[in-house]
C-alpha cells in the first residue's frame, strides 16, 4: 500500500494542527496509509520507505526551523535514493511574504533530493483558522490521489 508521511516540527501546535488536517485529507483517499511524524523523531529509514513526503515547518526569519532543516542535512546519507518520490510543504507565519519564502525554502529541500512537489504547498497566516484547515485536508487529498496514480503507473 503507497505511504504518505507528513512530517513536521512544532513549537506552537500551529504546524501541528495543519500536519493533522494533510493527513486527514490523505485518508480520505482509499489504498493509501498515512503516518505523521514530528521532524526530530523521523530517520532516514522512514523517508526511503515513504512514496511521498509532505514536509511542514513554522517560518523563522522567512526560513524554516532549525529541526526540519537538520532533517534534511542528515538526508545526505540517502541523498539519490529519494528520486521519483512525490513530496508536499506546508508552513505556518505571521507574515504572507515571509510564509512564500519559507515555502521556497521547503520546496527546494524536497526538490534537491528529486522529489516532485505538488503544488505550491501550503501557507496558514498566524493560528490555522477554518479555511486553511480545509485547505490543509483538500491538498492532503491531492497528495494523495497523486500518489495512487503514480502507484498505479509503476504496478
Amino acid at each position: 500500500m503507497p505511504k504518505v508521511l507528513v512530517v513536521y516540527y512544532s513549537k506552537t501546535g500551529h504546524t501541528a494542527m495543519m500536519a493533522e488536517a494533510i493527513a486527514a485529507g490523505a485518508r480520505e483517499v482509499k489504498g493509501i496509509e498515512v503516518i505523521v511524524k514530528r521532524c526530530e523523531e523521523t530517520s532516514n529509514a522512514d523517508l526511503l520507505n515513504a512514496d511521498a513526503i509532505v514536509l511542514g515547518s513554522p517560518t523563522y526569519f522567512r526560513l524554516p526551523a532549525w529541526p526540519v532543516k537538520k532533517l534534511i542535512d542528515e538526508s545526505i546519507d540517502v541523498y539519490g535514493k529519494l528520486r521519483g518520490k512525490l513530496g508536499g510543504v506546508f508552513t505556518s507565519t505571521a507574515t504572507r511574504s515571509d510564509g512564500e519564502i519559507c515555502l521556497k525554502g521547503l520546496r527546494d529541500m524536497l526538490e534537491e533530493h528529486g522529489i516532485r512537489v505538488v503544488g505550491e504547498g501550503v501557507l496558514a497566516i498566524r493560528t490555522p483558522n477554518k479555511k486553511a484547515l480545509e485547505s490543509c485536508k483538500e491538498y492532503g487529498r491531492r497528495i494523495a490521489e497523486e500518489v495512487l496514480k503514480t502507484s498505479s503507473i509503476k504496478c
